[in-house]
């Protein structure tokens, strides 16, 4: 049993080792509206799972209707609202650059919403536009589509960054003024990015070791020095922390099913690195 046990944790490793080699990038964050709930449902980085999508300017309440697979995040009343109407969101980067974004946004139906918006970004000063933004809706899930949108360098390792997809024009997607009752939805919400470069050639995010994965029982935490580890479930509550200079095994036996972060952080050189869990 023991040298299957190590036999099994060599392939991990090497598994790992070719990841590393060929990593992608992680998500940060997303919203996906599997249910009614504005909340972050998935990403790396434990703060951002408590941040919500709003509106702003004079919209009506966010509702949460019949979007691309689940659900969408749906308002109405953006009349009037060229340069002033608008989707928003707040997120962190810390510890990762080429901050790139993914949504889908899409007006129309019987009631007509929006059609013309650009995304704008703000980390501190005003707000600006991100380059190569603007895009148009129509009533679909495939016209008002950004994919791998490249933020600027300024949103890369930051603390607070927030984004916005404002209306640039009072048109609606059947050519007429946007009414009262115009619709506008967005779903499939992603902020993906790669790891800045850390204590090694991999960086620090790609020097942390977490298995197994998924795990039923335990997980062993691969750390080299004094870190600070918190695990934290999908809501971003902290479910435990400790401090340790060696590997850690930490029990899990007692945890529901689900999915969960391990957030470690090098007390020496204040690098962090976020590694998704999954307890079967």
């Amino acid at each position: 049993m023991k040298n299957n046990y190590l036999a099994s944790t060599l392939v991990f490793l090497l598994v790992v080792s070719i990841q590393i080699s060929v990593q992608a990038q992680d998500t940060l964050v997303q919203w996906t509206f599997p249910t009614e709930l504005a909340l972050a449902d998935g990403g790396i980085i434990p703060t951002n799972l408590s941040q919500a999508i709003e509106t702003a300017g004079g919209t009506s309440e966010i509702q949460f209707k019949n979007g691309l697979t689940t659900k969408a995040a749906q308002a109405t009343q953006w009349e009037s609202g060229a340069d002033t109407k608008k989707w928003k969101v707040e997120f962190e980067t810390t510890g990762y650059k080429s901050i790139k974004l993914s949504s889908k946004i899409t007006s129309g139906g019987q009631n007509p919403g929006p059609r013309d918006f650009k995304v704008q970004y703000k980390v501190d000063g005003d707000w600006t536009d991100v380059a190569e933004s603007s895009f148009t809706t129509a009533n679909d899930w495939t016209t008002g589509v950004l994919t791998d949108l490249l933020l600027p360098e300024a949103c890369d390792n930051q603390a607070l960054v927030k984004i916005r997809w404002i209306m640039t024009s009072d048109t609606a997607t059947d050519g007429n003024l946007v009414g009262m009752e115009g619709i506008s939805k967005i779903d499939d919400i992603y902020l993906v990015g790669d790891v800045l470069s850390g204590l090694d050639e991999f960086g620090f995010q790609n020097s942390i070791i977490v298995f197994p994965n998924p795990a039923t029982d335990f997980i062993h935490i691969a750390i080299d020095g004094a870190s600070q580890i918190s695990l934290f479930d999908v809501t971003g509550k902290k479910i435990m922390e400790e401090v340790s200079e060696v590997p850690v095994n930490m029990s899990i036996m007692e945890l529901n099913p689900g999915i969960y972060f391990v957030h470690i952080q090098d007390l020496k050189s204040g690098l962090t690195a976020s590694k998704k869990l999954i307890i079967n």
